[in-house]
């Protein structure tokens, strides 16, 4: 019966009629402090949340600040259960920081972890994530993994982001996110060799808005399933009308560019 729970729990991430999911990261307070756009993640959750992106994900702490936007938009959200620290001595180490039972418990509707391949306590984020998916699959919670190459002379090169991707998906996640890997071509390997749903990872902020939404466009029109962004809408200019343009593109396939002039337009209002 868990497996019922977990794809009742899945299709609340996705849009019903694009099939694609827009998900706001806001994940990144432990890794790397509380940067401009999250300095007080409760103001970026209530402007964000009217907009009504698919889904949230951040830590429990979090969340437990923020809930009632959710509950008043509904909007679900994905725990996110893992964490590393830059100021730490391990800056490359993601460890288990809770439990899918605890995210069960708070009403979560999926739960998010990191694995980086490369470094050198990769094994023990491998042996984190069989874990935590044996975990989700008894208690009929969706897993997220965000697999992403550290330590290569590229990261982005398409052959360690597609390897790390097909980890993630024989590990047990249920959905992948990774790097872009430059290119249509290439991005459309990673698509094709994981069997799970594949989302972009936002990544930093961009200098130009176009430079996102472009790579956003191109992994749509590859076959990817939606995006996790946190730097390029919470960080941007106005933050509300950047995320109504990542909708544009991943929910009705506009192009970058038409998703830019709409910027430009709502600006001027």
């Amino acid at each position: 019966m868990s497996e019922i729970g977990k794809q009742v729990r899945l299709n609340t991430l996705f849009d019903r009629v694009s099939g694609n999911s827009v998900m706001v990261a806001m994940d990144h307070g432990v890794v790397i402090g509380p940067v401009p756009g999250i300095v007080d993640p409760v103001q970026t959750v209530a402007r964000l949340s009217k907009i009504r992106p698919n889904t949230f994900f951040m830590p429990i702490g979090i969340i437990k600040r923020v809930y009632p936007h959710f509950i008043d938009n509904g909007i679900p959200f994905i725990a996110a259960i893992d964490t590393c620290n830059m100021m730490g001595p391990e800056p490359d180490f993601f460890m288990l920081s809770d439990t899918v039972e605890h995210a069960l418990s708070i009403g979560a509707s999926c739960v998010s972890m990191h694995v980086l391949v490369g470094p050198k306590r990769t094994s023990e984020m491998l042996q984190g994530l069989g874990k935590v998916a044996e975990a989700c699959d008894r208690l009929g919670m969706p897993l997220l993994a965000i697999m992403y190459p550290e330590g290569f002379d590229n990261n982005f090169d398409v052959k360690h982001v597609k390897w790390a991707a097909r980890v993630g998906a024989e590990l047990g996640a249920d959905l992948v996110k990774t790097y872009y890997t430059g290119s249509a071509e290439t991005y459309q390997e990673v698509i094709e060799s994981c069997p799970i749903p594949v989302l972009l990872s936002g990544g930093e902020k961009t200098n130009d808005p176009i430079e996102f939404l472009t790579t956003l466009q191109t992994v749509i029109e590859c076959g990817a399933r939606g995006v996790a962004v946190g730097r390029n809408v919470w960080q941007a200019k106005h933050p509300e009308i950047m995320l109504q343009a990542v909708k544009k593109i991943v929910h009705e396939k506009c192009s970058a560019e038409d998703a830019q002039a709409f910027i430009q337009e709502a600006e001027k209002a």
